[in-house]
């Protein structure tokens, strides 16, 4: 019996007496399954070229007995996907890309926090989504403090209260916080700097809010010690809003306008205009405050 590893003739036994390799007896069941495989192979592959069936047999030695060549089995359909898919598994870009902007904004939000002023006087165009963000989270912020503050005081509100509280007035609120933007934008290219863009204002504008976020967040908190408190503490951050964050973003800027209009002219006739704008807006809005 000839060793299918060194070609070794060895005698009768199950090892081979150079190498150690294992001898595959000819008259076994394995020796039959690998010659039926080996035949099936070599057809399917002269079927796919095109050509016969019949095909040379490769040279062999005298009294060496051909040995047929093992293929390993296929793997199942189910257990190669699930390889495959274990291969390409990986974090989901999107996931990853949502974390990376919460961290983003987590560090203009500290920032902002910390100081706020010097933080939106060194503000450019490339914090404006951040600002969006914070603009975002003050309109609705605004409306849920105040809801949350009389429900606790009323013990409870009526059916269709939180529609009339919290859902209607972001709509105005969002329109009225836009003009306060421009309103700003207007003041800061008449007595600062003609060349200020708008996207950089509210950019400043945003960074600005993280503390009347906090406001908003800690009247919730009162709610628990005396709701007097909580809404003394919004109607302060609303109106803190209107009057300071207008003024903060105009003298970040290095005035640049020789003649131009004076500063404290600007900043009065941001506050007229807010004004002209709640009377605009309607009753609903002045009925909204007075609840303030």
């Amino acid at each position: 019996m000839s060793c299918p590893i060194c070609r070794y003739e060895t005698g009768d036994g199950k090892y081979c007496k150079k190498c150690g390799a294992r001898l595959i007896i000819e008259d076994s069941p394995v020796f039959a399954a690998m010659k039926e495989q080996a035949a099936a192979s070599e057809v399917y592959s002269v079927a796919r070229r095109g050509g016969s069936i019949n095909r040379e047999i490769p040279h062999v030695r005298q009294g060496e007995a051909a040995l047929p060549v093992y293929t390993p089995p296929d793997i199942s359909f189910p257990t190669a996907g699930r390889q495959h898919a274990e291969e390409e598994e990986g974090p989901n870009p999107y996931w990853t890309s949502i974390k990376l902007y919460g961290q983003l904004y987590g560090d203009h939000f500290l920032k902002g926090l910390r100081h706020p002023f010097s933080a939106a006087a060194v503000t450019d165009n490339s914090q404006f989504l951040n600002a969006i963000v914070s603009m975002l989270l003050y309109i609705v912020f605004l409306p849920l403090a105040l809801y949350a503050a009389l429900h606790h005081e009323l013990q409870g509100l009526p059916e269709g209260a939180f529609v009339d509280l919290v859902l209607k007035p972001i709509v105005w609120i969002a329109i009225f916080l836009f003009l306060l933007n421009v309103f700003t934008f207007a003041a800061v290219k008449l007595s600062f700097n003609p060349a200020a863009k708008l996207k950089e204002v509210m950019a400043r504008f945003g960074t600005l809010l993280p503390l009347y976020l906090v406001l908003y967040a800690i009247s919730l908190l009162f709610l628990f010690l005396n709701g007097d408190i909580s809404k003394v503490i919004i109607l302060l951050a609303f109106i803190s809003t209107v009057m300071t964050v207008p003024l903060c973003v105009m003298t970040g800027y290095k005035r640049r306008v020789a003649g131009g209009l004076d500063p404290l002219y600007a900043i009065l006739l941001v506050y007229v205009a807010v004004m002209l704008v709640i009377v605009l807006l309607g009753s609903s809005m002045i009925e909204y405050i007075s609840i303030l």
